[in-house]
């Protein structure tokens, strides 16, 4: 998943339905690359069109990171939290934990 998406799948999950011109002021991005993506994260099933808004199905979502991260030794963060320290960074919202072993530790 691209930076963008990302970003907008974070603000969704976040703050809720949106329009897309909500969301293109928001992200700080054009209505035709929030259409891009809400069409790109629409076909994965990762949201869903209402009523002039689009809205993220965040138990979906977090189903699918539930799954990834089994096999991983840190936890998936809270994506509904917007107090996360990384809930309004250009991040991904998928690398939000540092895991053992990832950090560069110095002897």
């Amino acid at each position: 998943m691209n930076r963008t998406r990302s970003r907008l799948l974070r603000f969704l999950i976040v703050h809720g339905p949106a329009s897309c011109g909500h969301a293109s002021r928001a992200l700080g991005l054009s209505q035709s690359t929030v259409r891009r993506q809400i069409t790109l994260l629409s076909d994965a099933g990762l949201i869903t069109p209402l009523a002039g808004t689009f809205g993220a199905q965040v138990d979906l979502i977090e189903k699918h990171l539930q799954e990834l991260s089994a096999g991983f030794q840190c936890p998936v963060t809270d994506l509904r939290n917007p107090d996360h320290e990384d809930a309004h960074s250009s991040e991904s919202p998928f690398h939000s934990c540092e895991c053992p072993g990832t950090s560069e530790e110095t002897s």
